[in-house]
């Protein structure tokens, strides 16, 4: 699964990289990691609006939720979406179909199950460029005093041989969009039976891996701090790579 990633980019190297005004990010914090939990806000591009950078919290609320117990309840289970069931879960059914978006990032974390515990890797491309998740999005509106809520969810799918050594228990990885199908996820026309194809792993040989310090769990961990990302020796005998 993808619970942790990594954001710490500028609003020009995003605007560099993608066709997109960023302006909305004037106040935003770019940090070395924001944990799904947390409800962070996420920098989104979506499908109505492809052509500026909006903030969204992480972790979708489907429009047809009822109060804010059921919200609270549903997002728990929503900081991902399994490619394979997009079309069957009540949260994603209609996301799926209108409601597709792009969430830019730099990098992510995933953990190692090791003899003597877990271990967390940090994962980017190889080029060291910014890039988009998959995601899905959803804009609920609070019953009580009608204030809308925009959130979102990243798509995972199953792992390429990289993130199945590291990921070695759930075997999952993000859907990292190639260049050349990100136009087309966020497109009006894409039909279910395409949108399979741009769910297959991101290829190994673009990306880079290492281990990084067990800081990245720690309450008082700065999300600012660069040695977040930092490769960290954990002087395992059973090293993969």
């Amino acid at each position: 699964m993808c619970f942790t990633i990594e954001i710490h980019l500028t609003r020009r190297a995003i605007e560099k990289r993608f066709p997109v005004d960023a302006s909305a990010l004037y106040d935003f914090d770019f940090n070395y990691f924001y944990r799904a939990f947390d409800h962070p806000l996420l920098p989104v591009v979506t499908q109505e609006e492809p052509e500026r950078v909006q903030l969204m919290e992480w972790g979708l609320i489907p429009a047809w939720a009822g109060n804010k117990d059921q919200a609270g309840k549903i997002r728990k289970g929503t900081f991902n979406a399994r490619a394979e069931s997009l079309s069957e879960k009540p949260s994603f059914r209609g996301p799926f179909r209108k409601g597709r978006c792009w969430i830019i990032a730099h990098g992510f974390f995933e953990w190692q199950q090791q003899v003597q515990g877990k271990i967390p890797w940090y994962i980017r491309l190889k080029n060291d460029e910014p890039f988009v998740f998959a995601g899905l999005y959803d804009r609920w509106r609070d019953p009580d005093d009608g204030t809308v809520l925009p959130t979102c969810s990243i798509i995972t799918t199953r792992a390429n041989p990289l993130l199945e050594k590291i990921h070695n228990t759930r075997k999952r990885m993000p859907v990292i969009l190639r260049g050349d199908t990100e136009s087309e996820w966020i497109g009006s026309d894409l039909s279910p039976e395409r949108s399979g194809q741009l769910f297959l792993p991101f290829p190994e040989d673009q990306l880079h891996a290492h281990p990084v310090s067990k800081k990245l769990i720690r309450a008082e961990t700065s999300p600012g701090d660069p040695e977040i990302i930092r490769p960290f020796d954990h002087t395992s005998p059973g090293k993969l790579f």
